[in-house]
């Protein structure tokens, strides 16, 4: 069975650059060997908002069982170079549904200009 991807509740002003985000659970990521690893990557998504910020989600170490999802939001004004080494925000878990909602969370707070 193919995985699906993880439906997300999108506000308005969002614009998906890529979409790789998979209902894969990290519980079950448990060994290199795991049938989905390929799934807990780097690049897992990344949205662009009109009032100039980026969202980021990735799984780090990449393809590594002990790792975690890495949640960044930064100003990307300056389309050109991008504002990495100053996020706005940054969250990380291992918990599935709780990185869904933190997604969902900024989101939300970018899209109400409260990021």
């Amino acid at each position: 069975m193919s995985l699906k991807l993880v439906p997300l509740r999108i506000s308005s002003g969002w614009r998906v650059t890529y979409n790789e985000f998979f209902e894969a659970d990290p519980d079950s990521f448990v060994d290199e060997n795991h049938k989905h690893a390929w799934e807990f990557k780097e690049d897992l998504l990344q949205l662009d908002h009109d009032r100039k910020r980026t969202l980021d989600l990735g799984w780090y170490p990449e393809f590594n069982p002990k790792g975690k999802y890495r949640l960044v939001l930064i100003d990307s004004e300056d389309k050109e170079q991008p504002d990495w080494e100053n996020p706005l925000y940054v969250f990380e878990t291992r918990n599935f549904k709780e990185i869904i909602e933190k997604v969902e969370f900024v989101l939300n707070e970018v899209s109400y200009c409260r990021m």
